[in-house]
């Protein structure tokens, strides 16, 4: 019901979501000794390209600012620049409570793909 309410909260679960999986992919890539994908590069980059202008859509209409014209340049540009300005700019110093949270995802699915790794390890030394 909240999230009905709220779709900028769910952009930016699903944004959270999508780090998340690419970097624990990541994360098992290196572990095992390989190179990622391009296959998965190139959908996570969409994925995450779309994420954040869905996102910032989300939050222009919430907070009644005036939308940028080319979003997806922007976004895939200067996304680094771009996300702490606007939740500076609408929140305060409150607004980068997101942004703690999408670095704590990062370094999470990090933490995960190692414990995973150091498991499967220790079982196929064990097989």
């Amino acid at each position: 019901m909240f999230i009905t309410r709220s779709p900028s909260l769910l952009t930016l679960i699903l944004l959270g979501l999508s780090i998340f999986v690419y970097y624990f992919g990541v994360g098992v890539y290196y572990a095992m000794g390989q190179e990622p994908s391009l296959t998965f590069e190139f959908l996570y980059t969409a994925a995450f390209l779309c994420g954040v202008v869905w996102w910032l859509r989300a939050e222009a209409r919430r907070f009644n600012t005036k939308p940028v014209y080319c979003l997806g340049l922007l976004a895939g540009i200067g996304w680094m620049v771009l996300i702490p300005y606007h939740l500076f700019k609408t929140r305060g110093v409150r607004g980068f409570i997101p942004l703690i949270a999408m670095i704590g995802t990062v370094v999470a699915a990090y933490v995960l793909a190692l414990i995973v790794y150091f498991v499967l390890s220790t079982y196929l030394q064990r097989a």
